[in-house]
C-alpha cells in the first residue's frame, strides 16, 4: 500500500489535502510525506507511524541523537550517499535510521562490513536531511520545513478553520531571529516544532517495531541482559559471526573499489532562444527539466540567473546559471518573506519588479552567499502555478550595473512554465 492511500484509510488526511500535497511535490520537490508536513496537513508523529505501517518496519520521528560509537562504525560519506545514519549499537545490533528500509543491498553492506544484525528504523525525508546535514556535514538543499516556515497546523476542526489557518499571517521574525534559524539550518539544527510528540531520540522506548514482529528487549541498568531476539532478514554472514575477531572488513560490496577515473568537467550550458525554450518546455517531464530551460533562456540576456522556490513566507534557492553563480551556493540561499521586502512585492503582487532592491539584512546576506555585491537594477519575476507564487526568477548583470528590462518574451515563456507544471501534475494524479 501506498504512503497516500494508508494515510487516506486512517483518516488522517482528506482526498483534497492529499491532493494539495501531491501538486506540491511536483512544484516543490521531496517525498509526499514532506510536503503534507510542511502544508500543515499532516504532524511528523503520524507520519512516522504512517511510514511504519507502509514499510511494516520500526519507525521514529522528533529530534534525534546518534551514538558516535555507532558512527564510527561506517563512513559518512557512504551515510550521506545512501541516506542513512547509525544511531544505537549494541554486542549484536546496530539500529541505523533510514527513509527506505528495503534497500537491502545497502543494509547487506552494512551488516558485513560491521559484523552485525542491522535493524532498519524508517523515519520521514526531512528529518534524515536535517541528520545528514549536522553529522555528516552533507549538503542538503534548504526547504520551508528547515526553517520553521510551515504552514499552522489547527487541531481536529470543521473545514471552515483549516481555512481560517491556511489563511492567518506567521508571526514576524525579526533579522537576528532569522540569522539565528537561518544558520541553525545549515548545520542541519533547526527542528520542526509542530506535532512532534514524545519521540525524541532513537531508543527501545521511542521507536516502535512494526506490528508484526515483538519489540526487542530493552537491556535494563539494574536487571539481566535479555538475549537478542532470533535473526532476521539481514543477518550477518556466518563466516563472521563465528571469528571470535571479525577479520578488517573488506570495501561495501564484497570487492575491491573500482579504480576512480576522474570525470570530464560538464560542458558549460548554452542559451536557448524563445522557440527552443518554449519547445522544451512543451516536452519537460520534471521540475529540473523546467529549471534549466527557464535558465538557458536567461542566460542569453542576462549574467547572473536564479531560479527561487516560494515556500509560504519563505524564499530558498534551487538553482542558478552565469557568471560566478555556482548552484551549490544557491541552495544554501533563504530569505524571509515576513517582512516588507522586494521579493515580498512580487510575491504579493505576482507581478515582474524591475530596478533596485530594497536594502536590508537578509538581500545582504543574499548577495554575499553570491561573492558580490548589490546591482543597481535587477529584475524579479513570479513564475505561478494555478495563479499560486511558486517560484521567482532572479537575473541581473552584476554588481553595481544596470540589469536590461528585456522582459517581454520572459512573461510569455512564464505562462508556458504554468502549463507544464499543470501537465506534469495530471500526470502523477494518473500514475
Amino acid at each position: 500500500m501506498r504512503l497516500g492511500e494508508q494515510l487516506l484509510k486512517d483518516g488522517l488526511v482528506t482526498a483534497e489535502g492529499l491532493e494539495e500535497a501531491l501538486e506540491a511535490q511536483v512544484v516543490h520537490g521531496g517525498r509526499l510525506g514532506t510536503n503534507l508536513v510542511e502544508l500543515g496537513l499532516l504532524s511528523e508523529v503520524d507520519l512516522a507511524k504512517s511510514l511504519g505501517k507502509v514499510h511494516n518496519s520500526a519507525f521514529a520521528s522528533g529530534e534525534m541523537v546518534p551514538d558516535p560509537k555507532a558512527m564510527e562504525l561506517v563512513s559518512s560519506n557512504h551515510a550521506d550517499d545512501k541516506e542513512y545514519l547509525p544511531m544505537r549499537v549494541d554486542a549484536t545490533r546496530l539500529s541505523i535510521a533510514v527513509v527506505n528500509p528495503h534497500d537491502f543491498a545497502t543494509l547487506d553492506a552494512i551488516a558485513f562490513k560491521t559484523g552485525k544484525r542491522v535493524v532498519p528504523v524508517v523515519i520521514p525525508e526531512f528529518r534524515m536531511n536535517q541528520l545528514l546535514r549536522r553529522y555528516c556535514k552533507a549538503f542538503r538543499p534548504l526547504r520551508a520545513i528547515d526553517m520553521n516556515a510551515v504552514r499552522p497546523r489547527p487541531s481536529a476542526g470543521s473545514q471552515a478553520e483549516l481555512a481560517k489557518a491556511a489563511e492567518t499571517p506567521p508571526d514576524l521574525m525579526s533579522e537576528e531571529e532569522f540569522q539565528s534559524v537561518y544558520a541553525s539550518a545549515l548545520r542541519g539544527g533547526a527542528d520542526y516544532d509542530g506535532d512532534t510528540g514524545e519521540e525524541e531520540i532513537i531508543t527501545g522506548v521511542e521507536v516502535l517495531e512494526a506490528a508484526s514482529e515483538p519489540p526487542p528487549a530493552t537491556v535494563r541498568p539494574q536487571g539481566p541482559v535479555a538475549p537478542p531476539p532470533p535473526p532476521q532478514a539481514i543477518a550477518v554472514p556466518p563466516q563472521r559471526v563465528q571469528s571470535p575477531v571479525p577479520p578488517p572488513a573488506p570495501a561495501l560490496g564484497g570487492t575491491p573499489p573500482p579504480v576512480q577515473v576522474p570525470r570530464a568537467p560538464e560542458p558549460p550550458p548554452t542559451p536557448l532562444t524563445f522557440a527552443e525554450a518554449q519547445a522544451e518546455l512543451a516536452r519537460s517531464s520534471d521540475r529540473e527539466d523546467v529549471a534549466h530551460t527557464v535558465l538557458r533562456f536567461a542566460l542569453g540576456k542576462w549574467k547572473r540567473n536564479l531560479l527561487l522556490s516560494v515556500q509560504g513566507s519563505l524564499v530558498t534557492g534551487w538553482h542558478g546559471m552565469g557568471v560566478g553563480v555556482r548552484d551549490a551556493v544557491v541552495r544554501r540561499i533563504g530569505v524571509p518573506l515576513r517582512e516588507q521586502s522586494t521579493f515580498r512585492l512580487v510575491r504579493d503582487t505576482r507581478s515582474h519588479y524591475i530596478g533596485p532592491v530594497r536594502r536590508d539584512a537578509a538581500m545582504g546576506v543574499f548577495y554575499k552567499l553570491l561573492g558580490d555585491g548589490f546591482p543597481k537594477t535587477a529584475v524579479i519575476l513570479p513564475l505561478l502555478v494555478r495563479g499560486k507564487v511558486v517560484h521567482l526568477l532572479y537575473v541581473d548583470n552584476g554588481p553595481d550595473q544596470l540589469t536590461p528590462p528585456d522582459v517581454g518574451e520572459l512573461l510569455i515563456l512564464s505562462q508556458s512554465v504554468g502549463r507544464s507544471y499543470e501537465a506534469m501534475m495530471r500526470r502523477r494524479k494518473s500514475a
